[in-house]
């Protein structure tokens, strides 16, 4: 599975929870890791893979011989010399048609300079400034071993899961959300939360340990964790 290669590749230089974070779908392989579940292979398979940005502590990049400046494209490269970044500078997309978006908050206030590469390189990519990310970003990392399709284990730093239910949660009620989409958010959202609720029943949902995001969202999402068992 190249999101398995491209996760251990960010690992090995320094960047993996030190600067970038996976999300999007495939965080879900984190979740899962921890509960010991599997849940509809439906909802966890993915043609992409988004990269959360988080450059507010720095970045420290673990070059060696063969890549000796930091450069995401770089580090892509030598996962499948095939990725090239696309006309949308925040991605790129090897030969088969697979997908890497660098994604980062909307910078708030929007005149505070901040990164939005990992390195110098001007050719690198550029993340794209996405609104709702923030609270991923604030919420604490997640830290769980998987094991892909060769039965390889692979180290996945993903946000915490119960943010990542009520983001999903948030995103299925986008008008301008294709309505594909919005019915797969809203169904990851209802799997992670019963996941949470049964399994990681030390991530209790409650409004002190989520204060990072808005009261109203905690209270929408609520029933999605009492329905399962929670508290």
């Amino acid at each position: 599975m190249i999101s398995a290669r491209i996760t251990r590749a960010l690992e090995r230089f320094g960047l993996l929870g030190s600067g970038i974070r996976i999300l999007g779908t495939n965080a879900i392989y984190a979740y899962e890791a921890a509960a010991g579940v599997r849940i509809d292979p439906g909802l966890a398979t993915t043609e992409d893979i988004d990269l959360l940005l988080d450059a507010r502590g720095g970045l420290t990049f673990v070059a060696d011989e063969e890549v000796s400046e930091s450069s995401l494209m770089k580090v892509l490269k030598r996962v499948d010399t095939s990725f090239d970044r696309s006309r949308e500078t925040s991605r790129a997309v090897n030969r088969d048609g697979y997908l890497v978006d660098l994604i980062k908050p909307v910078q708030n206030p929007p005149w505070k300079e901040a990164p939005d590469k990992v390195g110098a390189d001007p050719e690198d990519l550029s993340a794209v400034q996405i609104e709702g990310l923030a609270w991923l970003q604030n919420s604490p990392p997640f830290e769980a071993v998987a094991i892909d399709e060769k039965g390889e284990p692979v180290r996945i730093v993903a946000p915490d899961p119960r943010v990542w239910a009520v983001h999903k949660l948030l995103l299925s009620k986008r008008a301008d959300r294709q309505p594909i989409k919005r019915q797969r958010d809203a169904a990851q959202a209802e799997a992670v939360s019963a996941l949470v609720a049964t399994y990681l029943t030390h991530l209790p949902f409650d409004a002190e340990q989520l204060r990072m995001l808005p009261k109203q969202l905690v209270a929408e999402a609520a029933p999605l964790f009492v329905a399962s068992g929670t508290a």
